[in-house]
């Protein structure tokens, strides 16, 4: 017998410390000259340590408790996302967040964790039972997370369910029902699922012209800014469009904005050859796996990571509807980071217990 955790993943954790301090530094550059925000960089830094600390405690658990507290933090997070509709302060006609005090936290952010967790255990055995119960689990936090609203992550939660869907071993016929399905949903929610104001968001995504000195006015200023960079960037520090606020929640939702401007082109392609390395790696880990629950956690976890990486990066440019999605690690936010953190624990912790040539406890 060898115990679970002598197998160790160094690439990850340091692909996550250097895109850390490219949040830092951006982050920094993004409130300078902001009275009220100067305090973001050492809050993130802060979070960021968090982060480590929790994905490291995620790494030293034992499988079998991961594996049994999965409906517990799915409870939990149904319990949450009922409170903040109910209890949580409106912030621009949301309700998102539960004040802490000194902290917030976002619900939601603990919805995809659970599902990450809990939906592999059903459909590492897809029967049909397994599979309507998988939905039915999906479907609840989504409504509950569209009620607050919060379209991006409503979205992301029913991406997660479908790319653990279609990696377990259902049969092909299902995955075209489904697909179908979809297809035929998907106007209905338009007309009848989505507030008024994220139907103009996506109207202006389509048509940004109609829309430039209203629902498209951030995209543009972002595809501005990102314009002007060029390849090598105005210098760090130096982004005339961040410092004098004519990019929107440049901390977090716009962050590459900044980015784009004062360290150009050059400076956001080695932000996507980061990400890439840790999806990359994350495929790589997958193919070590031999327990189905593990390889379609790695699934989760990694469709979380593209889906937003790809949603913020699209929307900067005017590529994507804006969603208010945030850049793992890059943009400002404390529940994303813990989360996020946990996230990659759970990765590196398949690693630990992928079964190459050895027994494993």
């Amino acid at each position: 017998m060898i115990e679970e955790n002598r197998k160790r993943e160094y690439l990850i954790p340091a692909l996550i410390v250097v895109i850390m301090i490219y949040g830092i530094f951006a982050i920094t550059s993004a409130v300078a000259g902001d009275t009220y925000h100067r305090g973001y960089p050492f809050r993130q830094l802060i979070w960021d340590l968090l982060a480590m600390f929790f994905m490291y405690l995620t790494v030293k658990l034992s499988r079998n408790i991961l594996r049994d507290i999965a409906l517990v933090l799915y409870l939990l997070s149904i319990l949450l996302l009922v409170f903040v509709l109910f209890k949580g302060p409106s912030v621009g006609g949301s309700r998102r967040w539960i004040d802490l005090g000194a902290v917030s936290f976002q619900p939601s952010e603990l919805a995809k964790l659970s599902l990450i967790v809990l939906l592999p255990i059903l459909l590492s055995n897809p029967k049909l039972k397994n599979i309507l119960l998988s939905i039915i689990l999906t479907i609840v936090p989504m409504v509950l997370v569209v009620r607050e609203p919060d379209l991006g992550t409503t979205v992301l939660l029913g991406f997660i369910w479908f790319s653990i869907f279609v990696a377990s071993k259902v049969p092909l016929k299902w995955i075209i029902v489904l697909i179908i399905v979809i297809a035929l949903v998907i106007p209905v929610f338009y007309m009848f699922g989505l507030k008024s104001y994220q139907r103009k968001r996506i109207e202006a995504f389509l048509n940004p012209e109609e829309y430039s000195m209203s629902a498209a006015y951030n995209v543009i200023q972002s595809i501005h800014a990102i314009g002007s960079g060029g390849l090598f960037g105005k210098g760090y520090m130096k982004g005339t469009a961040n410092l004098l606020d004519f990019v929107p929640v440049e901390y977090s939702d716009f962050i590459v904005a900044v980015i784009g401007e004062e360290l150009g082109f050059l400076g956001v392609l080695g932000l996507i050859v980061l990400y890439s390395s840790l999806i990359f790696r994350f495929r790589s880990i997958y193919t070590y796996i031999v327990d189905e629950y593990w390889k379609l956690v790695i699934i989760g976890v990694g469709a979380t990571f593209f889906f937003h990486v790809a949603e913020n990066l699209l929307m900067c440019v005017g590529w994507a509807p804006v969603t208010g999605i945030p850049l793992p690690f890059v943009s400002y936010g404390g529940s994303s980071a813990l989360i996020f953190g946990i996230m990659i624990g759970l990765v590196m912790k398949a690693y630990a217990v992928s079964q190459i040539g050895r027994e494993v406890k």
